[in-house]
């Protein structure tokens, strides 16, 4: 791609309620976005996103690596993934702003082809990706905590057409989240799928005796149930223990990724475009997932509209019809940089218009 012009706009989105998470909670959510547009006019877009805890560099590194950008970019003819040694060099231990890149890149060249990105993307990937998928199945995440409300959720999600649904699980005893999750089951029948998410709340022993507390609930898996950098002990818990193991913030970093696939240390990996460098680059590393034997979730990092529709063309061109991912953000801000596609009946349909499908 001929690339005319480059322009860094700054995001900062207040969450509809309070983001807790394992870091900490959360009002507001920073980014930067990343617009290219050629000779034409045609504009394309990418988002840096940097989360906490997930192996990024800073907002600040990353933003500062995109302003680099606006000058250099101007003049240059790119594409997605084929950088010269200079931008390499630049976006070096840069996986945020490599994913902003990335993505305006190939919203661009979608684009300019008349294509939707969700269609560029499997045509770049080859026999890797399935048959695009114009509804992609997502799954809910329940928010409440006590055992009588989650079970309204539970129903609420069952009765909205959601195939699956995740908890978040290691806040408290196991004990209690045994409760919720039989609250949960309940709620939703036994044909529905039930995730949890530990986000690397307890160490291999105690993961041991929660999961064999949790069996006779039929979770799908549970993500994270010990830390990030325990790779071994999640080896460990694939071998022996008594519910499937998803991997989240362990293969948040292309480094992470490449350990975890080396050690076989999960059935699942729950991947996030943000973080891997773009949608390009996290649907080579579902590739490598898949040829070890393990399942491929894509999800999103509480990214405005243009992130949260790269993961969801990204999921799309993956072309798994029976896979569920996490890619609901509707409702997530109370205002957001443009339309984020809504969920109905358990899918979010993906736009068949040029690109992203979304003009700023």
């Amino acid at each position: 791609m001929n690339i005319a012009t480059a322009r860094v706009i700054p995001v900062r989105l207040r969450f509809a309620r309070p983001m807790r998470t394992a870091q900490g909670e959360f009002m507001e959510r920073a980014s930067a976005l990343l617009e290219l547009r050629d000779a034409a006019g045609i504009a394309g877009y990418g988002e840096a996103a940097p989360w906490p805890g997930f192996g990024t560099e800073s907002l600040g590194e990353a933003e500062a690596s995109l302003r680099a950008l606006e000058q250099l970019l101007p003049g240059a003819s790119l594409q997605a993934g084929e950088w010269p040694a200079k931008l390499d060099s630049l976006l070096d231990e840069r996986p945020a702003a490599r994913a902003a890149l990335q993505g305006a890149l190939l919203d661009l060249e979608a684009r300019s082809a008349g294509r939707p990105l969700s269609a560029h993307l499997a045509a770049r990937a080859g026999s890797t990706c399935g048959v695009p998928l114009s509804r992609v199945p997502v799954s809910a995440l329940l928010a409440a905590h006590d055992p009588d409300a989650l079970f309204t959720e539970a129903v609420l999600a069952r009765e909205s057409g959601y195939r699956a649904v995740k908890i978040k699980l290691g806040g408290g005893a196991v004990k209690g989240d045994a409760a919720r999750l039989r609250a949960v089951r309940d709620g939703i029948g036994p044909s529905i799928r039930l995730r949890g998410d530990a986000n690397g709340a307890w160490s291999v022993r105690d993961a041991f005796a929660a999961l064999e507390a949790f069996a006779p609930f039929d979770l799908e898996y549970v993500e994270q149930p010990v830390a990030a950098h325990d790779i071994d002990g999640l080896a460990e818990l694939r071998r022996h223990a008594a519910v499937k193991v998803a991997a989240d913030e362990s293969v948040a970093s292309e480094h992470g990724m490449q350990r975890l696939l080396a050690a076989g240390a999960a059935d699942v990996v729950v991947l996030k475009p943000a973080s891997l460098g773009g949608p390009g680059r996290a649907l080579e590393l579902a590739s490598l997932a898949r040829q070890a034997g393990m399942r491929v979730v894509f999800t999103h990092a509480f990214e405005s509209a243009i992130g949260a529709r790269h993961v969801l063309h990204c999921a799309a061109a993956w072309g798994d019809a029976e896979g569920i991912h996490g890619l609901v953000t509707a409702g997530l801000f109370e205002a957001d940089v443009a339309e984020v596609p809504g969920c109905h009946g358990g899918h979010v349909v993906v736009p068949d218009c040029p690109g992203l499908g979304v003009t700023l």
